[in-house]
């Protein structure tokens, strides 16, 4: 009977352990991440539900980092105590909008018959290269991944950084939906027709969709014309970036990806699911035999790689290789 009312008491006491450990954490999560929800009408169920999201993918997280042979990690972030609906503002782009792959194989003749690429190529820290920014809870990766490869491209033109407005295009471009999706290479035909982008520092951006306020005098960069890299032709895009630079794309997130923290991204979930984000390529490498593709992602350096993914290269992954498209500056 001491015996039992020992083990009793070992059990009580693990639990409350366990209890505190999880609450120390979650508090520790909040704090760092400058959380509160703490609503004193509600008695706490905002807070108790947070948590329980945020202890949920802690062990899904856990898991997959044990796994022996997944070539990827997963990381507590921002995202772990967000629920599906709010994950989702921050995709956006519409597979409507999408152009038929015949339209996009049937074009960029200029890349075929290029001698072969180089092994790698990275041009993360390029002076061209704008900082990763953050498009926050509005559906607008659309407009992020339409103005970093205009960004660059006219800074190679001009030998001077150039940082655009992707408020303009959430605010402007009516073929668009604004933080409700879009597309990035229509963002680029709203722009050619626009007459130009507007500097950031004239049209900032706030992640809400307003009225349009763009006048011609803010105008920083112009889009010459732009075209689509032959669909799944992985050395055609290397050809691209190599010959126009960066390669904004279509992307099928699942929930592995708001966790992504290092390694080669490979998760078969996305595989055959429609397209619901945009991610700009901006080079490509090997990692342990594993061939991948740098990609920069429109939600802060704190997410990923300081904000960029290496994403599994010439297989297709989440619909990478689907959609990829380049353009020319003035």
């Amino acid at each position: 009977m001491k015996f039992l009312s020992g083990l009793a008491g070992f059990a009580m006491t693990l639990t409350v352990i366990y209890c505190s450990s999880d609450s120390d954490t979650w508090e520790k999560y909040k704090k760092k991440h400058g959380k509160d929800y703490n609503i004193a009408a509600d008695g706490g169920k905002q807070d108790a539900m947070r948590k329980e999201l945020f202890l949920n993918k802690t062990r899904i997280i856990e898991q997959h980092n044990s796994e022996k042979f997944t070539s990827f990690k997963r990381e507590i972030n921002n995202f772990s105590d967000m629920l599906p609906a709010e994950l989702a503002k921050y995709l956006g782009i519409k597979p409507s909008l999408a152009p038929p792959i015949w339209l996009m194989d049937s074009i960029s003749t200029d890349l075929y018959n290029r001698r072969r690429p180089a092994a790698t190529l990275d041009y993360r820290n390029h002076n061209c290269m704008p900082p990763v920014k953050n498009q926050g809870q509005c559906g607008s990766c659309w407009a992020f991944a339409s103005t970093t490869p205009l960004e660059f491209a006219t800074c190679m033109k001009r030998g001077r950084s150039v940082l655009l407005s992707e408020q303009q295009l959430v605010d402007c471009d009516k073929i668009n939906g604004g933080c409700d999706g879009g597309w990035y290479t229509l963002a680029w035909t709203y722009i050619w027709k626009a007459w130009g982008s507007a500097k950031q520092s004239l049209y900032p951006y706030n992640a809400q969709e307003n009225k349009c306020t763009y006048s011609w005098f803010m105008r920083d960069a112009k889009v010459f014309t732009y075209r689509y890299a032959p669909s799944k032709n992985m050395l055609a895009m290397q050809q691209a970036i190599e010959k126009y630079g960066l390669l904004a794309t279509a992307f099928t997130v699942v929930d592995s990806f708001s966790s992504y923290a290092d390694g080669v991204y490979d998760d078969n979930a996305c595989d055959g699911q429609p397209v619901n984000h945009a991610i700009v390529i901006v080079g490509w490498d090997t990692l342990n035999g594993v061939d991948y593709w740098i990609a920069r992602n429109s939600w802060g350096p704190d997410w990923g790689k300081n904000g960029y993914i290496y994403v599994k290269r010439g297989v297709n992954k989440c619909g990478i290789e689907t959609y990829p498209a380049y353009l020319l500056a003035f």
